[in-house]
């Protein structure tokens, strides 16, 4: 007996198999398989085109210079318009779409190139306090569903990278450890994805405190008790000498004294990566019984603030994201 064969299956079956995939699949994947399952396509698709055109002629038409916004509305119109923009091999529709494969090896920008990160960094961005993602311009809360859609598996940048640092920009005194994002490079894969961008924004904020860092905040809190104190203490022997001087008009006021200010410590930050594919060392969401200390208490005086990534330089041959304040 012979050994079975994707060609000896009946064209009932092959049709069967069909009804589960879209036309650019059925057309760019089946068809070329063999003869029998290109004349059972036939049948499916007798003009062998999808939405009155081949697949050919679609992937020319959106990878001519067509922006990531015009391409991401097209392919919401149907599933294989969908299909094509997420499997074509096209290069210009690949870099349109930000799912070029990434290179064997480090590329960086040349001087003539520019990195550019993915237009989604332009709208969604990450509320400190609670870790969480939020659509900025809408306004609509999205924890967790941005994970889910199709954007977080498209690359973060164009041209690819496998590396990426998001790290927070040092303001008010604070810094916190940067998260490294390394994939390893795969055949006819992408970088960095939007995904795990968003993934090392979350971390950052939730990673648990390190020691240096919890001896960092407590530097920085009673340093910052004491200047208020030393405020109030000022103010309350202004209030008191202006009271005395309006009650002895006639008599010569001395000088007030000029109180100090006191120098700000030197703190002495941790620094050291967060490597994102590594465990959390305690539970990162933010219930209420949850008492271990977290980064984002080194922005505890400015709650409801959000970040946003913006696309840095490259540091040690590795894409650094910087975090920012809106």
């Amino acid at each position: 007996m012979s050994p079975f064969t994707l060609d000896h299956l009946p064209s009932e079956i092959i049709l069967q198999c069909c009804k589960y995939l879209d036309d650019y699949t059925i057309l760019s994947t089946l068809r070329p398989v063999c003869r029998s399952w290109c004349y059972a396509t036939d049948i499916k698709i007798p003009a062998g085109t999808m939405a009155g055109l081949p697949p050919a002629i679609w992937e020319k038409i959106l990878g001519y210079n067509m922006d990531y916004k015009t391409i991401h509305a097209v392919s919401q119109t149907c599933s294989s318009l969908r299909s094509l923009t997420k499997s074509s091999r096209m290069s210009r529709l690949q870099g349109s779409a930000y799912r070029l494969p990434a290179p064997a090896a480090p590329v960086y920008p040349a001087i003539t190139t520019k990195m550019v990160q993915h237009p989604a960094f332009e709208s969604i961005c990450c509320r400190i306090e609670t870790g969480s993602l939020i659509y900025h311009r809408s306004g609509n809360c999205c924890p967790n569903d941005i994970l889910a859609f199709p954007v977080a598996e498209e690359n973060a940048t164009n041209p690819p990278v496998s590396k990426i640092l998001v790290k927070f920009s040092s303001k008010y005194g604070v810094s916190l450890r940067p998260v490294l994002i390394d994939r390893p490079r795969r055949e006819n894969e992408g970088g960095v994805t939007v995904g795990d961008v968003y993934k090392a924004m979350q971390r950052l904020f939730a990673e648990p405190l390190s020691q240096k860092q919890i001896v960092a905040i407590k530097q920085i809190r009673d340093w910052e008790a004491r200047k208020h104190e030393a405020a109030k203490q000022s103010l309350a022997r202004m209030e008191k000498l202006n009271s005395t001087s309006a009650g002895t008009a006639a008599e010569p006021s001395s000088p007030t004294p000029k109180a100090v200010p006191e120098k700000e410590p030197i703190i002495e930050h941790d620094d050291a990566i967060i490597y994102l594919d590594y465990p959390f060392e305690a539970d990162s969401l933010p219930h209420s019984h949850n008492t271990v200390r977290r980064q984002r208490e080194f922005l505890n005086d400015f709650p409801y603030v959000y970040a946003s990534v913006h696309v840095g330089g490259v540091i040690n041959s590795t894409q650094v994201f910087n975090l920012t304040y809106h």
